[in-house]
């Protein structure tokens, strides 16, 4: 290894235009060093496996580009200390040999600041007490992750500067992770907009994360005035509805959410207060269904909580150089995060969905805690998640702003693993299906047989059976009398029957079968086709 030893301690080293090749050696600062690289050209690279192993107060300031190119990959910096000053035009942090581990990092000079390679770091290795001083200049992620390590407060500087994290990606890439370990406290995202507008994301923890390697990782971009492409449906796992209640459009995605949305991903458990900034420009807010204030929903995977009026708010602004922002207290769930109108909240599908097995039977529970339009329910069951039978319908409350919960018993159809899934119908005969659910271990070793009834004149049977055999079925109305009979061939395995019973007026009628030695099955339906 060839070293390079700094000995100046206060007569800065230069090196002009021509910039600094380090070709695989190791540069060794002592006291208040100093390495000076001039000119535009005038880049540090690092390659063959150079090294730095800096003091307490060196420093190392370029107007070129910072360049890690070692081969073997290397993170520069042997230990914690001293800095790296960018002071140049418009400078790139680059490289092919890995990301660098930088413990103070200013930026300073004119233009912008281009992160060019992914999990760069700033705040040190193992000391984590570095600083990255933003200065007066904007750092552009470039699609790109910057790790900050130091878990301070004040970990990250700024007079005007701000960091770009716009990208118009479905999945933004272009992240600031934040390691707070173990400490709370209020620590500012400085985010901002290539005009110079400041939009931070202020992430004030209350309930500190239980350890030492935990972070926070956030992003932010801006939408189109529809919230394409993170709305609809032409993203896989794109959101799926962005309806309002109180808007006769299809979706609530222009007139009722703010063109801005935060991505915030967790490490660990944590509890925080969070402030949302956006500009006044991307308030497209129809002001008949958003006269006041807007406030913070999150997308669960199948619908948005909380309601919006419960999870803080802030006032609507609107306008080219206006800052608006949302404060949400105590929130513990996250990505992705949006701003909606708080008198047109973005609806709030199923809160949950569960199964429990009572005996051989299975109990369905579910609550949704606000309805658009709707209609009904529809219980859908399967013994592969494939193959989905409807098995009854259960009415839906319309449009609700409360909570609703609801249940459903069926037997099970297998003794292994039984599906389920829900689809929502709207008054307008709209549907959507929730996710599929499943539950092992309910059935018994008797035939199980289920009833399929939507309300039509066309019922199905589905029976599990344990042997070829034949069943009775009996049909009686409201009076006891019998009003239709039928012979049921079956064979040992799992079959699916439909009957026709459109000789049959509207009315509630009660089905059962039997087998040789006793009845396996007495259940209600209702027929009621329009």
């Amino acid at each position: 290894m060839k070293y390079l030893f700094i000995l100046f301690l206060w007569i800065p080293l230069k090196f002009f235009s021509q910039g600094l090749i380090n070709n695989g050696a190791q540069i060794v600062f002592t006291g208040g060093s100093q390495i000076y690289i001039d000119g535009a050209l005038g880049h540090y690279t690092n390659q063959l496996g150079g090294l730095i192993t800096p003091s307490a107060s060196s420093t190392i300031t370029l107007l070129g580009d910072w360049r890690n190119n070692s081969s073997p990959a290397n993170i520069v910096f042997t230990t914690d200390g001293g800095g790296v000053v960018l002071a140049g035009a418009a400078q790139n942090i680059s490289g092919t040999g890995g990301a660098t581990a930088f413990y103070n990092l200013s930026l300073t000079g004119t233009g912008v600041k281009t992160l060019a390679v992914n999990s760069t770091t700033v705040g040190g290795q193992s000391t984590f007490t570095g600083i990255l001083s933003l200065g007066n200049r904007p750092l552009d992620l470039n699609s790109n992750r910057l790790d900050i390590t130091n878990a301070a407060v004040g970990a990250v500087t700024r007079a005007t500067g701000y960091i770009i994290s716009e990208t118009a990606l479905a999945v933004n890439p272009s992240i600031i992770r934040w390691y707070h370990r173990l400490v709370g406290g209020s620590k500012v995202y400085p985010f901002g907009v290539v005009a110079g507008y400041y939009i931070p994301f202020t992430f004030n923890i209350t309930t500190p994360m239980a350890n030492a390697a935990a972070y926070v990782d956030v992003s932010t971009r801006p939408t189109a005035s529809n919230n394409l492409p993170w709305s609809g449906t032409s993203n896989v796992g794109a959101v799926t509805h962005m309806y309002s209640p109180n808007v006769p459009y299809l979706d609530g995605t222009i007139p009722a959410v703010i063109d801005r949305w935060w991505d915030i991903t967790n490490s660990h458990a944590v509890t925080a207060d969070a402030t949302f900034s956006y500009l006044g420009t991307e308030n497209t807010l129809n002001p008949l269904y958003s006269p006041g204030l807007i406030g913070a929903q999150y997308w669960n995977g199948t619908g948005w909580l909380p309601n919006n009026a419960v999870i803080g708010s802030g006032v609507v602004v609107s306008g080219v150089g206006v800052v608006g922002s949302v404060t949400a207290p105590g929130l513990s769930t996250f990505c992705p995060w949006i701003l909606s109108a708080v008198l047109s909240p973005l609806p709030i599908e199923l809160i949950n969905f569960d199964a429990t097995c009572n005996n051989n039977k299975v109990l369905l529970n579910w609550c949704t805690a606000t309805e658009k339009n709707n209609s009904y329910f529809t219980i859908q069951q399967s013994t592969n998640g494939i193959d989905f039978y409807s098995i009854g319908n259960i009415n839906g409350n319309g449009n609700t702003f409360t909570k609703n919960c609801y249940s459903y018993e069926t037997s099970a159809l297998s003794n292994g693993i039984n599906y389920f899934k829900l689809t929502q119908t709207d008054f307008a005969g709209n549907t959507t299906s929730s996710k599929i659910i499943s539950i092992n271990g309910c059935g018994t070793t008797t035939d199980n047989i289920i009833i399929a009834n939507n309300g039509t004149k066309d019922i199905g049977i589905l029976i599990n059976s344990k042997t070829n055999q034949k069943l009775n079925l009996m049909i009686y109305n409201s009076l006891g009398q019998l009003v239709f009979e039928n012979e049921l061939i079956v064979t040992e395995g799992f079959n699916s029957l439909t009957l026709n019973l459109s000789n049959l007026s509207n009315a509630v009628y009660y089905v059962s079968i039997f087998n040789d030695i006793e009845q396996v099955l007495n259940k209600k339906i209702i027929l009621n086709e329009k």
